[in-house]
Formats: structure tokens, C-alpha cells, sequence
């Protein structure tokens, strides 16, 4: 059968996809990935293991559907590996974008002279200079608030090589290479040390505004570029898939960013959320990149050819993760039942801040802890659900507000896709807070879809700028009353220490 094999890799799931040649789901295959918590604060992935995973879920389908027309890869974005140039071989487990051990790194190099000269010049221009089409005016705006993130994948790489001996010699030696887990699997898979645009410019050693690693930034943190990939476009010939019969790679492109392709192609002030374990909430800010503002970073939404598209990004940090939470301590039996309980519920007295894994944009504090206020004894289960999910909208609602403060462009609806979206609940919630409409997709797997179209488009050589397909919308959410956020913003702000 004719079809398109679709990866993709996730923090916690690995899926493999057979889309037929006109865009359906023929078979869905996933295989949950096993998560390492060695000490505290440090979360990891054996990669060899996450490549006999990739292995399984492909070699299931292959042995069903037989060869796949071409193969396409999504994954999730900063996490570091490292391995032997020579061997092939993995020389520490895979250090995921969850992990939280080189924060001293980051602190430290937050505060070298070099850089806050160089915020303190930023933020100069933007007393007189707001947005600019210049991306050198640009690069100097996020200067304003550039500072290194503790799980990115530049600091990361920092702590290896100060506390593992052996990955430090091999990199002084030019044995070294290091990748993202679209490097990993492609490595394993084609023999090519690569990486595309999109993952580079989540791994904080990669410059947006002209499209290279940093020589800046290498310099700084003493990363030899003779470890980094070489950077390749999102779709085209990629290299062949040794094991599922030397079948063509033609696309790679990291998950929040085939998502948003999914949503709208390359069309500019496009808006997704995608609802999993967090929310990511992405805006395609067109060809000139924007100023990082309000704890929002630019990354490269999608590069073929002559044609780049860039996006900015905010981040809620638990989501799908919180309603698991209220499903492990017994409150509710599956996350299915979320939604039904929340519309029981008649209190509008709880607050819940859903900071269980630290507060993302704009707050980025990782030790921010979650807060219950307004139990009493006649409080229900149905409240505190009710709770937690307009505490996670109320988040969404200020992340969509800052990309619009950020951005100058006026949002009018977000497309919302993963499998939290399910939730009616949340999403009619978050367009109540927001003031968005919010337009659900039929086919939540939004990284898979956005994937198979560069896939398809790569295989049969197409122009980018018509690769695109509109996806079916599911259920529209128009907001129906406008809910305040004033008293849970005093909450937010008593959790974080920023």
C-alpha cells in the first residue's frame, strides 16, 4: 500500500504514523518512552534506547504496509546527545529540555560583563526602536533581554564537558558530535551528522537572524563547531533510511514548528496551541525575525530553499501534566473525565495555579511551586478540577496576550491541536479569558500532519509555497462571557519570585 511513514519523537511518546497519499491516518502506532530522574533535577533518556523505540514503531508499520513512499521526522526540540564520531556510540544519556542541573552554568553566564554590556546596549535601542524590518536592529532589541536558559542545550553541553572527562577530550579532539534527537535518529538512520534550521535555533548556540551557529556564543561557553551538525532545510532529499530499505528521507522539522505549519502553512500572524503535556503557543511572525519581549523567544518556524519563516513562542508549562496529576492522586479516574466534572461545578471560589512544573512565559521560573486558595468545606472534587483548568486557561490567556504585545499583530483565533484539546472544558475557558476564538482541528496530531505535508511535498518536489493543506476544523469555541484574570494574577505573582 502506498503511504508516508511519519515519526514522531516526544518526551514521553514515541509514534509512528502511515498517512495514506491523501492525508489520512491509515495506522498509529506508539510506544511510551521511559524517562531516567538519576538525582534531583536532572531528567534524562537512554538514546540508544529511544533509537530501538524509533526502530520498533517503524519496522511494525514497514512489516505491515511494506515500504514507505518517503519517511518524515518530527521530535521534540533541545534535547542534547552526544556521541563518538567513530563508534556511533552514545557517550551519556540523552539530557532532556526538562532538565534543570547546569542552572548554576546559566546564572553564572548570565552574569559575565560581556553580556550585560550587551543587554545594557539593547535595551538602549529600544528606548528609541520598538520593531524594526532591519534584523540587525532586531538582533540588537532581543539583546535587551537575552539570557541563557538552564535547559538549553548550549549549557547543557557546558556541564558535560565540565564534569565528564571523556566527552571534553573527545571534543578537543574533534571525536565529538553532538545533536538533537533529529540528529541522533538521522545519524543512525542515514550515517549523516545534520540537523535542520528548526531544531538549531532551539539549542540556544544557534544565531536566528542570520541563519548560523553563533561564533559569539561558541566562543563564550568554549564549544568547538567541529561537534555541530551541519545545518540542512526542512524538506527535500534528506539521505536514505538504511533499515526500512534505503527508502527517502524528505523532511525533518521540530514538533511545535510542523504544528504550526499544520495550522496555516506559511501564513503570517497564524496562530496554534498545542495542548500536551504543556502548551506551546506559536505566532508565524513572517520573514523578519522578532525581538525576543515579555519572556518570548524567536525561533525559525521553517526554512526550504530561499524561503524562511520565523514564529515566536511562549510556553505554559504544565498542562496535559496537571490533569494526569489530578488522575495519580485519585481526584479524578482518567483525563477524559476532566471536562464533564469542571461543567458540574457552580463555585467560582477556587483559584488553582497550575505551576507544577515551574512558570513559563513570562515568569521562567522553574521553582515556582502550584497554589490551591479558596477551599472550604463544602468545596467538591468538581471544583478543584473546575479549578486547575481555568488556572491552565487563564496561563493560555496571558501567553496569547504578550505574543500580541510582542508581536503588534492582532489575534483573532488560534487553531488548538493535541490531545489535550480534547477537553471542551479548557478550550471554551481559555476563550473566555483570552477573548480568541479558538478553532479545534479534527486530526490532533498536528507535529504528524504538518510533517507528512513536507514529507509529501519533498518527495514530489514541490514548491514550498504550495505544499500547504487546511486542516478540518472540529469544533469552534467563541467566547461567551469575558472572564477577568485580575485576582488570579495576584496568585501567579505571590508563586514566582520574579
Amino acid at each position: 500500500m502506498s503511504y508516508y511513514l511519519i515519526l514522531d519523537i516526544g518526551t514521553t511518546i514515541v509514534k509512528a504514523f502511515a498517512y495514506s497519499p491523501d492525508g489520512n491516518i491509515l495506522k498509529r502506532i506508539e510506544r511510551r518512552a521511559p524517562i531516567l530522574f538519576p538525582e534531583p533535577g536532572y531528567v534524562e533518556q537512554d538514546p540508544e534506547k529511544l533509537w530501538e523505540m524509533v526502530q520498533d514503531v517503524s519496522l511494525e508499520i514497514f512489516n505491515e504496509f511494506g515500504k514507505p513512499l518517503a519517511v518524515g521526522i518530527t521530535n521534540q526540540r533541545a534535547s542534547t546527545i552526544v556521541w563518538d564520531k567513530r563508534s556511533g556510540e552514545s557517550l551519556y544519556n540523552m539530557i532532556t529540555w526538562q532538565d534543570m542541573r547546569a542552572a548554576d552554568i546559566a546564572r553564572e553566564y548570565n552574569r559575565k560583563a560581556s553580556l550585560r554590556l550587551a543587554r545594557g546596549i539593547g535595551k538602549l535601542v529600544s528606548l528609541f526602536i520598538k520593531r524594526s524590518k532591519s534584523k540587525r536592529l532586531v538582533y540588537l532589541l532581543t539583546l535587551a533581554d537575552f539570557k541563557f536558559g538552564p535547559n538549553q542545550p548550549i549549557i547543557h553541553l557546558r556541564w558535560l564537558f565540565d564534569n565528564i572527562e571523556d566527552i571534553y577530550k573527545k571534543a578537543a579532539k574533534g571525536e565529538l558530535a553532538f545533536g538533537t534527537i533529529d540528529s541522533w535518529i538521522i545519524w543512525k538512520m542515514t550515517g549523516k551528522h545534520v540537523t535542520d534550521y528548526t531544531n538549531a535555533s532551539a539549542t540556544g548556540i544557534f544565531d536566528p537572524f542570520f541563519m548560523k551557529w553563533s561564533d559569539r556564543l561558541t566562543k563564550m561557553l568554549g564549544i568547538p563547531k567541529s561537534i555541530l551538525p551541519e545545518l540542512i532545510d526542512n524538506m527535500g532529499f534528506l539521505g536514505e533510511v538504511r533499515f526500512l530499505d534505503n527508502a527517502p528521507l524528505t523532511a525533518v522539522i521540530a514538533d511545535q514548528q510542523a504544528s504550526l505549519f499544520s495550522a496555516g502553512g506559511l501564513k503570517e500572524g497564524t496562530v496554534k496551541m498545542t495542548n500536551g503535556t504543556g502548551t506551546f503557543i506559536d505566532i508565524n511572525v513572517g520573514s523578519i525575525p522578532q525581538p525576543a519581549r515579555f519572556g518570548t523567544y524567536p525561533l525559525v518556524a521553517l526554512k526550504v530553499g530561499e524561503v524562511v519563516r520565523y514564529l515566536l513562542e511562549g510556553i505554559v508549562q504544565s498542562t496535559g501534566s496537571a490533569v494526569e496529576w489530578l488522575v495519580s492522586i485519585g481526584i479524578i479516574k482518567n483525563p477524559e473525565e476532566a471536562s464533564s466534572l469542571a461543567y458540574e461545578s457552580e463555585s467560582e471560589d477556587i483559584i488553582f495555579i497550575p505551576s507544577l512544573a515551574g512558570l513559563g512565559t513570562p515568569y521562567w521560573d522553574p521553582e515556582a511551586k502550584g497554589l490551591i486558595y479558596g477551599i472550604t468545606r463544602g468545596s467538591k472534587r468538581e471544583d478543584i478540577v473546575k479549578g486547575l483548568l481555568d488556572g491552565i486557561a487563564v496561563r493560555c490567556a496571558q501567553v496569547i496576550n504578550i505574543l500580541e504585545d510582542a508581536t503588534g499583530i492582532s489575534i483573532e483565533e488560534i487553531i488548538a491541536d493535541g490531545n489535550a484539546s480534547r477537553n471542551d472544558y479548557m478550550l471554551q475557558a481559555i476563550a473566555d479569558f483570552s477573548g480568541k476564538k479558538i478553532l479545534r482541528v479534527r486530526n490532533l496530531e498536528g507535529t504528524s500532519r504538518g510533517t507528512f505535508l513536507l514529507t509529501k511535498g519533498g518527495l514530489e518536489k514541490h514548491d514550498i509555497r504550495h505544499v500547504h493543506r487546511q486542516p478540518v476544523i472540529d469544533k469552534v469555541f467563541t467566547p461567551q462571557k469575558k472572564r477577568q484574570m485580575t485576582e488570579w494574577q495576584k496568585f501567579i505573582e505571590f508563586v514566582t519570585k520574579k
